[in-house]
């Protein structure tokens, strides 16, 4: 019995070598005709907004290229480099092609130029996208940010930055709230809100800080107060102070 299973180890052994002598074999294989391979067609898979002109001169591939001799993640990066490209992925094919997959930014402001004037979107991460045809987002408008557009660089004030986390992370009912935004001279920030029948547009203060919990906070004041007391004029929303909600309002007259 010791015998007979000694000789099965045997035989286990041998046919793991074997398969793992095969794999080898595979491998070289696929190695060498991966080398002869030439790159005949580069395609890009998700892309929306991005130009793919742009983006194959990113890539910096040429299709008399060698497949082996194409980095996929040196490729991804380059491709990256467009404004609206979050981020990138890339995959050498057996058909001799690169396949290119692309997720782009998402928009959460539109930012106005002094004029007033659509210039370019904002992400959630402060990076900035061009405008290009047929990109259109009912997001808030941002007023009074002077930064210059980067095509690679995000926003460089905190409380931007914070603010456009908060955006991107609002549920539908604090979303459909916020009409545009307008950064102050003394850099604090100043919601408008959606029209609304019978209301207009409220002004909201919201400081510099703390803009996930303010326009928590401005969400629930509007449902349980706002529109629960229609006899009410309210002309400014403050809420600067943690935990709080100061009001200046109007009592409508009888």
């Amino acid at each position: 019995m010791a015998k007979k299973r000694n000789i099965q180890r045997i035989m286990r052994g041998l046919l793991a070598g074997v398969a793992v002598l095969g794999l080898a074999l595979l491998g070289l294989l696929g190695w060498r005709w991966m080398a002869a391979l030439p790159l005949e067609r580069v395609a890009f898979a998700h892309v929306q907004h991005a130009d793919t002109t742009a983006l194959l001169e990113l890539a910096q591939v040429d299709t008399i290229e060698a497949m082996l001799d194409v980095d996929p993640a040196l490729v991804a990066d380059r491709v990256q480099r467009h404004p609206w490209v979050a981020s990138a992925s890339a995959s050498r094919l057996p058909t001799g092609t690169l396949s290119i997959d692309v997720y782009e930014r998402m928009p959460v402001a539109l930012v106005l130029d002094a004029q007033g004037h659509p210039d370019y979107f904002l992400d959630r991460d402060g990076f900035a996208m061009p405008l290009v045809k047929g990109a259109v987002y009912d997001v808030p408008l941002l007023r009074g940010f002077r930064e210059k557009y980067h095509p690679v660089q995000p926003a460089q004030d905190a409380a931007v930055r914070e603010l456009l986390v908060a955006l991107a992370n609002a549920d539908d009912a604090t979303d459909a709230l916020i009409s545009e935004l307008d950064i102050q001279p003394s850099g604090e920030i100043v919601l408008r809100t959606t029209p609304v029948a019978g209301r207009g547009s409220l002004p909201v203060s919201l400081g510099r800080e703390a803009f996930a919990d303010r326009l928590a906070r401005l969400r629930m004041f509007w449902h349980r107060a706002v529109l629960a007391q229609p006899e009410k004029t309210f002309t400014l929303i403050d809420l600067r102070y943690n935990g709080q909600v100061v009001t200046r309002e109007e009592t409508a007259s009888q």
